[in-house]
């Protein structure tokens, strides 16, 4: 007899849902191999391979929700059980539904059958050669962290009111964090990262080489200058000082809930005229692409910022009801959780200079590569270390400096943006420019 699959195993949880008295339910599944390489200090320190197969189980009694989930695929029944009683002791919520049946795309590129067999020793060796290369570069470079790693899944959704979704996906993930050493002389971390959903895709070179070469340009950092004006963030620091920031005010449940200020602001300007943000869960080769999101609902390119102008949030089932809105496609996580909001394939626009132009358009101003610090996603205002700085001085960079502050305000920083790169890099499952904002406070340490 043939092992049942992951969709025909969600179709028999349902049924013992319906059987046992669920009049509205959701089993979702994931299957998962991963296997890793990791470099520390640099030297290969482990390989490890994980699998892992998890259920999750929502069930609705009169808008009631309960939530069980195992990694037990013989357990199904008894989480089943142990939905429904939270379920029955549950405060009932109008917003608590599940998602109608819609078309979802038929995406290409998701899998590489080559993906399923990539052997643990495969894995080692790319891990092996991002060492080689970053001794290439020069032998002053260390790889303080590095990841190489392949993940193969497959997920499955039914609920009772009719989705049913499934694919299989894989892809390669693999970053370097750089640092140089010179006598007493200790350089910038730098970090680099990219993916591949296929096989013939992989190429650790280029992330590898980029992230030492930006490293050995920061040895020799000292104290850098006072002043309030313009700096340009790279894609790395734009994304932590930003990027996160949007997506919170962006999130249909943060406005629902009151914690974002962007509840009333759709169809006003939020951003200088010069940004554009669109989310696209459907993106070639996108390291958050696939079909269907956590509730099944399909995904497709989304319009959030055009030219300045929020015209959309994120939304899942929940915040979409709350708000009297339609499903973006953006209910997050995995089977294991509750739906939250979360975005897939993230993308700055890009503008229409180079970076080198963004930069000889100032006179004096501060390049961050790396910003160590935090943004407060209510408040907006952001202070941090900028780990890998420059000085700029009459359009050019000037030396690498240390022990420099940023501070400032997300709100009125996304209002300053002058200048967006023509180059963009990827970082995680965000496509990010270089990004010059005025007018921030620049303090030597």
């Amino acid at each position: 007899m043939s092992t049942p699959s992951l969709l025909d195993r969600c179709r028999q949880a349902l049924d013992i849902a319906r059987a046992r008295g669920a009049r509205q339910a959701e089993i979702a599944a994931e299957s998962t191999r991963r296997v890793t390489a990791t470099i520390s200090k640099h030297d290969l320190q482990i390989a490890q391979t994980q699998r892992e197969t998890t259920f999750g189980v929502r069930v609705f009694d009169e808008h009631r929700l309960g939530f069980a989930c195992t990694n037990n695929p013989s357990n199904v029944d008894s989480i089943v059980g142990d939905a429904l009683t939270i379920a029955a002791a549950s405060p009932p919520d109008d917003h608590s539904v599940l998602p109608q049946p819609s078309d979802a795309p038929q995406l290409e590129g998701l899998y590489d059958e080559a993906a399923a067999s990539f052997p643990t020793g495969d894995v080692v060796k790319q891990a092996i050669r991002m060492l080689e290369v970053a001794t290439a570069v020069d032998p002053r470079v260390i790889l303080g962290d590095a990841d190489f790693v392949a993940t193969v899944s497959e997920r499955a959704l039914v609920n009772t009111e009719g989705v049913e979704r499934e694919e299989q996906s894989s892809v390669f993930t693999y970053f370097a964090l750089a640092t140089a050493r010179e006598g007493e002389l200790v350089s910038n971390f730098d970090f680099q990262f990219d993916a591949s959903r296929s096989v013939a895709g992989i190429d650790v070179e280029p992330t590898t080489k980029r992230a030492c070469e930006n490293a050995l340009g920061s040895l020799g950092a000292k104290p850098g200058e006072t002043f309030k004006g313009p700096i340009i963030l790279s894609p790395g620091a734009t994304l932590f000082v930003l990027v996160s920031f949007l997506g919170f005010q962006a999130d249909g449940m943060n406005v629902f809930r009151g914690m974002s200020r962007w509840g009333d602001q759709v169809g006003k300007r939020v951003a200088s005229e010069r940004l554009s943000l669109i989310d696209d869960g459907t993106a070639p080769g996108g390291v958050a692409t696939s079909a269907f999101d956590r509730e099944g609902v399909p995904h497709r390119r989304l319009t959030v910022i055009e030219n300045g102008t929020l015209t959309n949030l994120f939304h899942n089932t929940y915040s979409a009801h709350a708000l009297g809105a339609t499903s973006t496609g953006h209910a997050g996580g995995s089977p294991r959780t509750i739906p939250s909001v979360g975005a897939t394939n993230v993308e700055i626009l890009p503008g229409g200079v180079p970076k080198d132009e963004l930069i000889r358009e100032i006179s004096k101003g501060l390049l961050v590569t790396r910003f160590s610090g935090n943004t407060n996603p209510v408040t907006g205002d952001f202070s941090g270390v900028a780990k890998g700085a420059f000085l700029i001085r009459d359009g050019k960079i000037e030396r690498p400096v240390a022990g420099t502050l940023i501070a400032g305000n997300a709100f009125e920083a996304l209002m300053s943006i002058s200048g967006l790169s023509e180059e963009r890099e990827r970082v995680f499952n965000f496509t990010l420019p270089y990004v010059r904002l005025e007018d921030v406070s620049v303090t030597a340490g």
